[in-house]
């Protein structure tokens, strides 16, 4: 049987980021997303994942303990595009709901992206309120074009681990992650 790595996943939109860490060993035990087109999706893909609706709503009685935990918060606030709320936007501020459920869940990793206005609007909260409840972190900006999208866009990925573990002694072996 091959090992698979337990997976939540916030913002699930219509599951692009979910199916790319399937492709890599991980299995979405459950999905969060709120718009009902792209919940459909979800179920359409998905049909035998849990599924919530409202971030806001979740916690450890409605989700199971993953050792991984992603999403792309909103960006509506963050994004140049926007009127520049960042983190303190009604949607954008969701960031702090999927903290929430990270502290309360004690994921081992916790992957986030976001538009590269982040950089400029919020990146340095995103981490301290990351290492305030115990998660270092690494980002990288990374080009839609570098993974072969003809596209301009920069997207920031976040990779954030519990317990002071560094990325690169954390091993994925029979759905854990631990410290090698």
């Amino acid at each position: 049987f091959p090992v698979t790595i337990p997976l939540g996943s916030l913002f699930a939109g219509i599951g692009g980021f979910d199916l790319g860490f399937e492709r890599a060993g991980f299995e979405c035990r459950w999905q969060v997303e709120i718009d009902d087109y792209a919940t459909k999706i979800l179920e359409k893909h998905w049909p035998k994942v849990h599924r919530q609706r409202d971030i806001r709503e979740c916690n450890s009685g409605n989700l199971e303990r993953v050792d991984c935990i992603i999403g792309g918060f909103p960006c509506q606030d963050i994004s140049y595009a926007g009127r520049g709320a960042g983190l303190a936007g009604e949607r954008s501020g969701l960031f702090f709901e999927a903290v929430r459920l990270v502290r309360e869940l004690q994921p081992r990793a916790v992957v986030l992206e976001n538009v590269a206005a982040l950089l400029t609007r919020g990146l340095d909260r995103v981490l301290g309120t990351l290492a305030e409840i115990g998660y270092d972190a690494q980002w990288h900006c990374i080009p839609a074009a570098a993974v072969g999208v003809p596209q301009t866009r920069t997207r920031v990925f976040i990779i954030a681990h519990a317990d002071g573990l560094r990325l690169e002694k954390i091993s994925f072996e029979k759905g854990k992650c631990f410290q090698t």
